[in-house]
């Protein structure tokens, strides 16, 4: 009994060893599983965002650029560029473009009705000058919208209308100029320029088309389109 009370001391004592020497086996450890990256290839095609009273129409290319045309009512608009896949969705970069402008040609003082500031505007081509208007800032901080009509725009003035700030705008189309001072605005003419230049070209900066339900969803104009793949 000594001899073995003897060998399992030893064993015993020699267990820190022996595990040093022989150590159980380590579990692997399980690692999340990897997501599974989506092939833009797969994203590539054409795309119908088309619902009532509007038509809206996107092509993905496999080579990552994008075209994209929408008509509503009065509105056209096309746009061009590179699309990338985000987690997500997918965002749009256009390619360059020069956006409508509005130059002021000149001013006249004398010339419009004693109480009004009057706007005259040309180059409007074939757009009708009733979609046109002119956003002006008063001194009070008080802000008012007309609309143009033949051509022209008389813009009623009070006693304290002593400088005016004045922003033409084509709202259907989302273009606004840049504000034009006008000090002691009563009785002058004001005469602008409207230069198309890309008119119709939508900017796309980094803009964000979620995904969902292999649809994706892009807002224009107070609607959602929901574009949906129809060809590869």
């Amino acid at each position: 009994m000594a001899g073995r009370a003897a060998i399992l001391r030893s064993w015993v004592a020699a267990a820190p060893l022996l595990a040093l020497l022989h150590p159980a086996p380590v579990t692997a450890k399980q690692e999340p599983p990897a997501r599974e990256a989506v092939d833009p290839a797969s994203i590539a095609g054409t795309y119908d965002g088309s619902q009532m009273e509007m038509a809206a129409w996107l092509e993905l290319g496999d080579d990552g650029r994008y075209r994209y045309a929408l008509s509503y009512g009065a509105i056209d608009e096309y746009s061009s560029g590179t699309w990338t896949r985000q987690d997500g969705g997918i965002v749009l970069n256009s390619d360059p473009s020069t956006p409508p402008q509005f130059e002021l040609l000149g001013t006249e003082q004398g010339t419009g009705a004693p109480d009004a500031v009057t706007l005259h505007l040309e180059g409007t081509g074939n757009l009708p000058i009733s979609l046109f208007s002119a956003v002006v800032e008063r001194g009070d901080g008080t802000s008012t919208i007309a609309d143009f009509s033949d051509g022209s725009l008389q813009i009623p003035l009070s006693e304290s209308d002593q400088l005016l700030s004045i922003a033409l705008s084509l709202p259907i189309l989302e273009v606004r100029g840049e504000p034009i001072s006008v000090p002691e605005p009563s009785g002058k003419s004001l005469y602008f320029a409207f230069h198309a230049n890309d008119l119709g070209f939508k900017a796309f900066d980094h803009a964000g088309l979620f995904e969902s339900d292999g649809m994706f969803l892009l807002e224009r104009y107070g609607r959602q389109i929901a574009f949906r793949k129809v060809s590869p």
